[in-house]
């Protein structure tokens, strides 16, 4: 029988100074795959709670402008039992608090870069990838008429990113990108499962005999001080005749 689980929702605000927007765009993916593979080590691995985890990153929450910040979310997800939800939530925010101060290591760095490139040369060889790069660059800020220049603009931003992250600069961006220290904003979503209608008329037909029980207690409990109270108030009554 398969066990109930949870879908749990971690998300964190994001905004991007327009003077560094194309990179920080390119740090945001950079650091999703860190964030996800640290997740993943701590909460599968390491305490063998989740099978796996995934981390979206959505940057459209703003109106369209080619000046103004550019404001979203970075979104962790799992799915684990219903009773350690809120405790997984707390050991993954300890993570990224970890992450923000200490930093990742370089073979952390190292295997979010080969990630990354590995899903870069497997892209190049998708219609997805490349509707995806069009639609990106005629939506981007930095269009002016001319595609091909905001290929290479995008292009240039990503190798600039990946030649510049290291440890430091990687704890640098979680620092900046997401809210520091990282419990100080942010948003959990739960969704518990429901429970089967067998199960929930058995917890029904449980708890019925336990509320007559419980009801029959009080009414006995107060018939009992009912008596009490008649009893001293007909000694009080023959007492003061005598």
């Amino acid at each position: 029988m398969v066990e109930a689980q949870c879908s749990v929702q971690l998300c964190f605000p994001v905004e991007l100074k327009n003077e560094n927007m194309m990179e920080d765009v390119h740090f945001v993916g950079f650091l999703s795959k860190l964030l996800e593979t640290k997740i993943v080590q701590v909460l599968r691995f390491k305490y063998g709670q989740i099978y796996s985890a995934g981390v979206s990153v959505f940057l459209g929450g703003n109106k369209p402008s080619r000046v103004g910040n550019i404001r979203g979310d970075i979104s962790i997800n799992f799915s684990c039992d219903p009773d350690i939800s809120s405790t997984l939530v707390d050991l993954a925010l300890e993570e990224i608090l970890h992450l923000q101060e200490e930093g990742p290591s370089i073979d952390d760095v190292l295997a979010v870069l080969e990630i990354e490139q590995r899903a870069h040369e497997n892209g190049l060889q998708e219609n997805y990838y490349w509707l995806d790069r069009i639609l990106r660059s005629y939506q981007s800020r930095i269009y002016s008429g001319d595609i091909g220049n905001s290929f290479k603009i995008q292009d240039a931003a990503r190798s600039k990113v990946r030649s510049i992250l290291m440890p430091l600069t990687a704890q640098l961006a979680l620092q900046r990108i997401l809210p520091f220290p990282c419990k100080k904003q942010y948003t959990v979503v739960i969704l518990m499962p429901q429970a089967s209608r067998i199960k929930r008329l058995k917890s029904l037909m449980q708890s019925v005999p336990k509320s007559y029980s419980r009801d029959a207690k009080i009414l006995a409990g107060i018939a009992g001080v009912m008596v009490l109270s008649l009893s001293l108030w007909k000694y009080s009554r023959s007492t003061l005749k005598s």
